[in-house]
């Protein structure tokens, strides 16, 4: 089964963290991508800050409208996600489990396969 592990970052958390923190988070974020490319050949990937997304969004009676900023505003924002092949939904959720140490959430979805 494929699932995708978004992960969300709360505004402010990486900043209120001290030098020191930063450096431990840095080593445990780099042994986890290493974890994460050994035994799932999957890759993170980053997505920009939200002052550098845009949405487009198309409405029924009003047409395309481009928006500054994220779809669903708020504290918590996007940061990035990886995908990766799992037994099931429990192996999926461990990874998630496994990937957070900073205040934010995981969020598991599997990809369905759907052949037209």
């Amino acid at each position: 089964m494929k699932f995708m592990i978004t992960f969300t970052h709360v505004e402010g958390a990486w900043e209120g963290l001290s030098d020191e923190e930063r450096q431990s988070h840095s080593r445990w974020l780099a042994k986890f991508m290493q974890d994460l490319k050994q035994e799932k050949n999957a890759e993170l990937v980053f997505l920009a800050p939200p002052a550098e997304t845009r949405t487009v969004r198309q409405h029924a009676d009003t047409g395309m409208e481009i928006i500054n900023g994220p779809a669903f505003p708020g504290p918590e924002f996007l940061g990035g996600y990886y995908l990766i092949e799992a037994e099931n939904l429990e192996e999926a959720i461990r990874w998630a489990e496994r990937g957070r140490i900073l205040p934010g959430s995981n969020e598991v979805r599997q990809i369905m396969d759907i052949t037209f």
